[in-house]
């Protein structure tokens, strides 16, 4: 399902987390945690980046989950702001967000196992949780 704001060069982050999501939850399944783990952050970074293409058409091309979030957070704050009632928040139980331990793009260089099961269930849950309060919303309320 394309979304509304799919972008000139194929790039349609919210269809793209939704897909991620999927598969992190089939690759957990199937105990491939490492897979799993990765793809949530995949999941995480792409609703952010959708919040952001609501209000300026332009995400950053950036990995870091905490520094979307916040980027995120403050366009949702602005006045003018579409986005206000999706902005999703991190607090200190979304480890995800966790610049030394959290999730980031260079997990896939790591050997096979870094990411433990339960991590990635941890993982998976709070990436669900974004997409439900972002991306899942957003497709109800007809906004992309």
């Amino acid at each position: 399902m394309t979304s509304t704001i799919r972008q000139t060069n194929g790039d349609d982050h919210p269809e793209a987390a939704r897909k991620h999501l999927t598969d992190a939850q089939v690759l957990a399944a199937q105990g491939r945690h490492d897979g799993a783990g990765y793809l949530a952050g995949y999941v995480v970074e792409c609703c952010l980046k959708t919040v952001m293409l609501l209000e300026k058409n332009d995400p950053p091309k950036i990995h870091i989950l905490a520094k979307l979030s916040t980027q995120a957070l403050r366009l949702a704050a602005m006045s003018s702001a579409k986005t206000a009632k999706y902005a999703p928040f991190q607090n200190a139980q979304h480890s995800i967000y966790d610049p030394e331990s959290g999730w980031r793009e260079t997990l896939r260089y790591r050997e096979q196992g870094f990411i433990s099961a339960e991590t990635a269930q941890i993982w998976i849950v709070e990436a669900n949780f974004v997409f439900q309060k972002t991306v899942a919303c957003m497709r109800l309320d007809g906004v992309i």
